[in-house]
């Protein structure tokens, strides 16, 4: 498969709610690996959710080593498909970057641990207990399935700050 185009903030797509997948089909794998090309392509990447390249459907993709997560990672870039969370607890307060972002980073406090049910490429139902990075991971990839962005949670001066960067970087690349 072949690497997407990302959608730069603040791009109204990137503010749009995604909706359920209804069936886990050949489609369905298609996008997850046009998911895990662009995001292997853009580099230096955990995770990237579908409405990042334009497709309003509830999947993403997370690729966190479980070296990097006391143990605690991914198999490879793992799609994770209709994701919800059965349990969120704990606080972490940590700088994310992202993608349609790029460049800037934001602090930011989610859950530091979280079990999420979804369903994988073979349309079975999973459960994953996550915690510290890749429970971030989670979270910040469930929120782009929902609209929301890390910059969502900053002051308004930060948001009017970064959206001036990101007018100026989408129209230096035209």
């Amino acid at each position: 498969m072949t690497a997407k185009e990302v959608l730069i903030w603040p791009d109204p797509n990137l503010s749009k709610t995604s909706m359920p997948i209804e069936e886990v089909d050949e489609s369905i794998r298609a996008l997850a690996s046009e998911l895990i090309a662009t995001m292997e392509y853009e580099g230096n990447s955990a995770g990237i959710a579908a409405p990042q390249i334009g497709i309003h459907k509830r999947i993403f993709i997370a690729h966190i080593p479980p070296s990097d997560n006391n143990g605690n990672g991914t198999n490879g870039p793992e799609a994770f498909i209709n994701p919800e969370f059965i349990l969120k607890e704990g606080d972490l307060h940590w700088e994310e970057g992202c993608l349609s972002i790029p460049g800037e980073r934001g602090w930011v406090t989610r859950s530091s641990r979280v079990i999420m049910r979804y369903l994988d490429l073979n349309g079975e139902q999973q459960e994953k207990e996550a915690f510290d990075y890749l429970a971030g991971c989670f979270q910040h990839e469930a929120d782009h399935l929902d609209g929301k962005l890390w910059i969502d949670y900053q002051s308004p001066l930060k948001r009017n700050l970064v959206r001036k960067k990101m007018l100026k970087l989408k129209k230096q690349n035209g």
